[in-house]
């Protein structure tokens, strides 16, 4: 039967608690043994035990974990079962001779293959990979920790009296210089390599090995006269403790482990410099303080610790001069990322326009804009959007040529720099991408806009701006096609910059007003509701046509705060009419934009409104354009949002957009309302009023409620209705009028046709 995960945890605490136990009992026996002439074996139980333990604690850690683990604390288990051997064939030879420091061949040997198993064990640690150049700099570091240490080291034992006893400084000396170099190895692998998958803090809890096999040949001359003391019975111990306390760490790690850490982001990573392995500049900085301190008192430096110092010094200048490469090359690479685009590869927007400042030739530039690119981006995920950058990318670098310059400016916006006048680069791009993107193995129609601009001298730095504005000028009259920048189209800008100002401050100055238009219920003339228009007389100037100012406020954003002000205004004047004609009383129509149909405030900004003026949802007709829904994504979800407020919603200028009849599936609308350029055809024969009199037949199939828009002869109207239109709208019914010229026409009968 498994053994549950946490049980080896509680197992392994409970055995570096009877390690820690261990001890204890050896330090009081130690305690015990100063006051009188104790038995040569009296320590010798406790530290075996102590070292078992230690072995028992490892093989749970070999146990619980996985992989390299596994394998490397099955190594620590054999390193920690072989001294406990050792101390077990010691404490034999102290009661033969009756000299605790007493070590025989057998003792020594199993040491020494404790010691060698160690080291592989930890040696053979996994460690991730590495560029060369970082793991250059890595083995610098391990030779700047290796030599530092071995310079201590040979010190330390060189300078340190050596053990007493026949036969055993040799032994001895070269078992402790193993522990030693063990503990370093395990030092250097977790501070500077990197332990890799073994859990660093454990690995970190047996580096004090070192400084406890150096205590031990300072104080194995102490132990002189005292029978029941050694190095071995005063250190082993505190070591097995360490190794018991390192088991029972990494055992917690493997049946708990820590949850996986989010990568920082570059505005987290102030700490960043505690990554920096502190291991290497320890190292150097104790050695160099024992040098002084050997200095100082001898006055000299020994052979072996001048040469030592000389090959440290050698190394520390070469790691130096490595990481000047690595920083330059670093540099270099930062360099390359802030100029160049990280999707695409492409130079970016800054490097563009520096590139832009330093032209004096001829220079033409052009900027291309995908169609609809946050849309497919919606509808197909960004993993596909992504890839359709970059197929886009490909292309238009394949149109500009070699001899251009093509980078990411925006999101979905690239430029193109060619010397000379451009070789047609506008319609170039444009003819380019009327051929489907290849993007995930399926074939993506997606056209672009253009606007292109071309100058020379001082006029190159200017030429991103003239073509960007090319390219708005392009978007204000549809997709899929090019402008080239012209004078004209700079006085245009100023102009629409001056006139989004004076929109701000009409809206906040109350100059704009709403008109409403008729819509009559066929054949009998009566007001079945009305769309409402808006209005705008800026003080002291004439009044402004909508087709002028309405543009300028979509494409300034300030048609969000316009349009909010329409909903609350029309909403207020329905519950008037609500109040005082009830059922009887006209629907208002609102037309509400495509930017507004992206805001995901516009469904509460319709509930608030509705709610403050206490009017029925039913009251309401939500206008939409058929290209403001056509591609779906947001502005579907808005639109169908409205509708479970329980407003109405009509499609405006029907058959004029896409027309795609799938729109009246997917679209929750309640209305049709049909172009003008339908209804002229009317009279004209059967031909060309067939769209007329099959939209209002799919209407009726579909439950909808179909309007003509534009009528404007009594021949018309009746046309409609023999066609079986029921609702129509024009200047042939009525003008569009303020709220109580509508208050009169509704107390007015009805001209019938």
């Amino acid at each position: 039967m498994t053994r549950p995960p946490s049980r080896a945890a509680d197992t392994a605490r409970k055995l570096f608690f009877a390690a820690a136990g261990w001890t204890v009992l050896s330090a009081l026996l130690m305690i015990v043994g100063a006051s009188g002439p104790p038995p040569v074996w009296l320590l010798w139980p406790s530290t075996a035990a102590v070292s078992l333990t230690a072995a028992l604690t490892c093989a749970v850690a070999a146990r619980s974990g996985r992989g390299p683990v596994r394998d490397f604390w099955r190594g620590v288990t054999v390193t920690t079962a072989l001294v406990t051997g050792g101390v077990v064939a010691q404490a034999v030879d102290a009661a033969v001779t009756g000299d605790s420091s007493s070590m025989g061949p057998v003792t020594a040997a199993l040491y020494v293959l404790a010691v060698t198993v160690g080291i592989i064990t930890v040696v053979r640690l996994p460690r991730r990979r590495r560029t060369w150049r970082a793991a250059v700099a890595v083995h610098l570091d391990v030779a700047v920790v290796g030599v530092a240490a071995a310079l201590v080291i040979t010190h330390v034992f060189h300078s340190a009296p050596g053990p007493s006893g026949p036969g055993v400084s040799d032994r001895f000396v070269a078992i402790l210089v193993g522990a030693a170099v063990a503990a370093v190895v395990a030092v250097i692998k977790v501070g500077v390599t990197g332990s890799g998958p073994v859990h660093a803090p454990s690995i970190w809890a047996l580096a004090p090995i070192g400084l406890v096999t150096t205590a031990a040949l300072l104080l194995e001359p102490r132990f002189a006269g005292m029978p029941h003391l050694a190095s071995t019975v005063v250190t082993m111990p505190v070591i097995g403790l360490l190794i018991a306390f390192s088991a029972y760490l990494q055992t917690h790690a493997n049946v708990f482990p820590a949850p996986p850490r989010t990568p920082p982001l570059p505005a987290e990573r102030r700490g960043a410099w505690r990554r920096i392995s502190l291991v290497p500049y320890a190292a150097v900085a104790g050695t160099t303080t024992m040098l002084v301190v050997v200095t100082s008192r001898t006055g000299y430096l020994p052979p072996t610790l001048a040469g030592g110092s000389v090959l440290l010094t050698v190394l520390i200048v070469v790691r130096q001069l490595t990481a000047l490469s690595e920083n330059r090359v670093l540099l270099d690479r930062l360099a390359d990322q802030a100029y160049h685009d990280d999707l695409t590869g492409l130079p970016n927007r800054r490097l563009f326009t520096v590139t832009l400042a330093r032209r004096l030739d001829r220079t033409t530039v052009a900027v291309c804009d995908l169609d609809g690119f946050a849309s497919l981006n919606d509808q197909l995920g960004d993993e596909t959007g992504d890839a359709l950058l970059r197929a886009a990318a490909a292309r238009v670098a394949a149109v500009a040529g070699p001899d251009a310059m093509v980078a990411r400016l925006l999101g979905d916006e690239f430029g193109v720099v060619l010397p000379g006048d451009g070789d047609r680069i506008a319609e170039r791009l444009l003819e380019a991408f009327r051929s489907p993107l290849c993007v995930d193995d399926r074939d993506l129609l997606v056209t672009v806009t253009v606007g292109a601009a071309s100058g020379d001298g001082d006029e190159c730095p200017d030429l991103l701006r003239r073509a960007e504005l090319a390219l708005q000028a392009a978007k204000y009259t549809g997709a899929n096609r090019f402008r080239e920048h012209t004078r004209e189209l700079d006085a245009t800008a100023q102009h629409h910059a001056e006139l989004a100002a004076a929109l701000r401050r009409g809206l906040e100055c109350d100059e704009f007003h709403l008109v409403y238009q008729p819509i009559v219920e066929l054949p009998s003339g009566s007001i079945a509701g009305v769309e409402a228009l808006l209005r705008w007389k800026p003080t002291n100037l004439p009044p402004m046509s909508p087709a002028e100012f309405i543009p300028v406020a979509e494409h300034s954003g300030l048609i969000i705060d316009l349009g909010a002000w329409v909903i609350d205004t029309a909403c207020a004047d329905a519950a008037v009419w609500q109040r005082r004609y009830g059922t009887a009383g006209p629907r208002v129509n609102i037309n509400v934009s495509a930017r507004q149909l992206l805001d995901p405030e516009l469904p509460a900004q319709v509930s608030a409104a509705l709610q403050r003026h206490g009017l029925s949802p039913d009251r309401i007709t939500v206008e939409i354009t058929e290209t403001a829904v056509f591609a779906g994504g947001a502005a579907m979800s808005t639109v169908r949002e409205l509708r479970e407020l329980g407003v109405g919603l009509a499609l405006d200028d029907f058959g004029t957009g896409h027309s795609s009849l799938t729109l009246l599936r997917t679209c929750p609308v309640t209305s049709l309302k049909v172009d003008k350029s339908f209804i002229d055809d009317l009279g004209g024969g059967a031909e060309r009023e067939a769209i007329a009199s099959s939209l209002s037949t799919i209407a009726a199939t579909l439950g909808l409620r179909a309007v003509a828009e534009g009528v404007e002869t009594r021949d018309q109207a009746e046309r409609l209705h023999t066609l079986g239109y029921r609702y129509a709208q024009g200047y042939y019914f009525a003008r569009p009028a303020p709220a109580n010229e509508i208050d009169i026409a509704l107390g007015e009968p009805a001209a019938a046709l």
